[in-house]
């Protein structure tokens, strides 16, 4: 048998080098009953929150200063021009800022470059990102300057504003009559010279890369009323129909279809075109003849009316001779 040493499994023992007594049974429910009490309190004990730490206020001069290195390479390369490119003033007798001044040079580099490609073709303006809209600037200008002058005259009336201000008939830039006032019919009229002008420079700059603006655009709420017209498909009709001449039927009246109280001398022609000419001949035959008999009545009446006449004359004469006889 197995010393009272030895361990179950055949390992020994530990020796108690610091010569500390083994705990007893005791001593191990004490302290058991020591640490779920302390479990157990600390347990039923509110847990607080961790406190959050607060972000440290970054000191001022303790930022770091950006940029640094690349505006002293700009002032150095500011220093190396020539003075005659530095731009000290500006047109009001104003100084102008150097940082100012490089910012404005760079935007101009930058415009002119995209210029010198959209001038070769390299760039293509797509979404009109680059390109300005001289027309409607011209015409918001010419508005901000007519409200400008509306608001001067408001300010002092006159017969000036009067006679601005009188009701009159006009054609705008696009061949609409209008009506309205005189400074309206003056500012339509001026719109008028801008766009022949306008067309004027687009036929020079046709051959350029700027392609040129349209000069049919309406501004503002305008129905375009020829849209809901139906003239295209009235035109597909027309272009369909036979347009071979078509006689109407020869169809003459009939005393036959229609009663009605008939005149003195009415004729009943037949369908028959063939028979109706021949009686159309026998109508016309018997005309002649009636005229005919006619004037030979009127002249045999003429010649009795003469003899008669004669007669009437000669009697009175002999009868006047007579008297002067007796």
């Amino acid at each position: 048998m197995a010393s009272k040493d030895a361990s179950l499994y055949g390992f020994q023992r530990p020796k108690n080098l610091h010569g500390k007594k083994e705990i007893s049974s005791s001593q191990s429910l004490s302290f058991t009953s020591q640490l779920s009490s302390l479990i157990d309190s600390s347990n039923s004990q509110p847990k607080q929150a961790p406190s959050r730490k607060k972000p440290k206020k970054q000191d001022i001069f303790a930022k770091h200063n950006r940029d640094t290195a690349k505006r002293a390479k700009r002032d150095q390369e500011t220093e190396n021009k020539p003075a005659f490119s530095h731009q000290k003033h500006t047109t009001d007798g104003l100084g102008v800022d150097r940082d100012i001044w490089e910012r404005s040079r760079r935007k101009m580099q930058e415009k002119a470059r995209i210029y010198a490609a959209m001038k070769r073709g390299d760039l293509e303006d797509v979404d009109e990102r680059y390109t300005v809209d001289f027309d409607r600037k011209w015409v918001e200008r010419a508005g901000r300057l007519s409200a400008s002058e509306s608001d001067s005259d408001d300010d002092g009336v006159s017969g000036d504003d009067k006679h601005a201000q009188e009701i009159v008939d006009y054609v705008d830039e696009f061949g609409r009559p209008r009506k309205g006032t005189r400074a309206e019919a003056h500012r339509a009229e001026l719109e008028k010279q801008g766009i022949d002008q306008r067309r004027m420079e687009d036929l020079s700059d046709r051959f350029t890369a700027r392609p040129s603006a349209p000069a049919n655009v309406i501004y503002g709420d305008t129905i375009q009323h020829q849209a809901f017209l139906e003239t295209d498909a009235m035109d597909n009709l027309a272009a369909l129909r036979d347009k071979s001449l078509t006689p109407p039927p020869d169809l003459h009246f009939d005393a036959k279809r229609e009663f009605r109280q008939k005149g003195t001398g009415f004729f009943q022609f037949v369908s028959d075109k063939e028979e109706r000419k021949v009686q159309m001949e026998g109508l016309d035959e018997l005309r002649k003849q009636t005229e005919e008999k006619r004037r030979e009545t009127s002249k045999r009446k003429a010649d009795e009316f003469l003899d008669e006449l004669g007669a009437d004359l000669e009697a009175s004469h002999t009868k006047r001779d007579k008297d002067d006889v007796d």
